[in-house]
């Protein structure tokens, strides 16, 4: 078991809790179990980083490699308990709309479904 993510299904939809998102190594890591879980029929994806305060380039990377891989899959993906830190640097790398962005996992769960 990875201490640094987890993924569980939760109505048919994935949901990743993460503790961080400043390693590129790790991040393959999650992205790899991601793509795995794509090839077993799930396309949509909540991303939790509620233990998430801040991040670097390096997650801004993998939000954007996760985004692409769930929407080419046909699905969606919902970024859940964004810290003021992220939120400012989404912002200030004019990322923001990119994203879908809820203040609760089961807020992101609802937004999933409706798109």
């Amino acid at each position: 078991m990875n201490l640094n993510y987890s993924l569980a299904e939760k109505d048919g939809i994935q949901v990743l809790q993460i503790k961080d998102l400043l390693s590129e190594h790790a991040n393959r890591e999650i992205i790899k179990a991601v793509e795995h879980k794509l090839r077993e029929g799930y396309a949509s994806f909540v991303v939790d980083l509620a233990a998430v305060e801040y991040m670097n380039s390096v997650g801004l990377n993998f939000l954007l490699t996760m985004r692409a891989r769930s929407t080419e899959s046909g699905g969606g993906l919902v970024v859940a308990n964004v810290s003021e830190k992220v939120k400012s640097l989404l912002d200030m790398t004019k990322l923001t709309p990119m994203f879908v962005m809820s203040t609760s996992v089961e807020q992101a769960l609802q937004k999933v479904q409706q798109n």
